[in-house]
């Protein structure tokens, strides 16, 4: 009986530390100031990979808050009190939808989540 619980108590321990190290390796590294995902993103262009899809995907971003997509769909975007990326599109087949995603930079990547989920990743160019 003795043996029963010490298996299942070591069974556990390694549950719970697989657990912990893999909630570790998803931790997001989210930018938490708005003044610097401003910075980034203001008159930038992201060349990345929209994941659902696993198409290219490019973002213009405005210096005047205008945005357009790969597919020329125009938006305005903007970063809330929450430090995250927002924009709304104006036309194209997402016109009326307004979303905010968090934004995570990382040696050179931007990755952006919506919902806590990773949806586009790639590079900023021409800031």
């Amino acid at each position: 009986m003795k043996l029963k619980h010490l298996k299942m108590g070591r069974s556990l321990a390694m549950a719970l530390a697989l657990s912990t190290m893999s909630a570790g390796a998803m931790a997001q590294n989210f930018v938490t100031s708005k003044a610097e995902v401003e910075q980034l993103l203001s008159g930038a262009t992201f060349i990345g990979v929209y994941l659902r899809t696993e198409s290219a995907y490019t973002l213009k971003f405005g210096t005047d808050g205008t945005l357009t997509d790969t597919t020329g769909a125009k938006a305005r975007w903007w970063v809330d009190d929450e430090a995250r990326y927002c924009r709304e599109w104006l036309d194209g087949k997402l016109k009326g939808n307004t979303g905010c995603m968090n934004v995570e930079l990382e040696d050179g990547q931007v990755a952006l989540y919506s919902e806590g989920k990773k949806v586009v990743e790639g590079i900023i160019a021409g800031n």
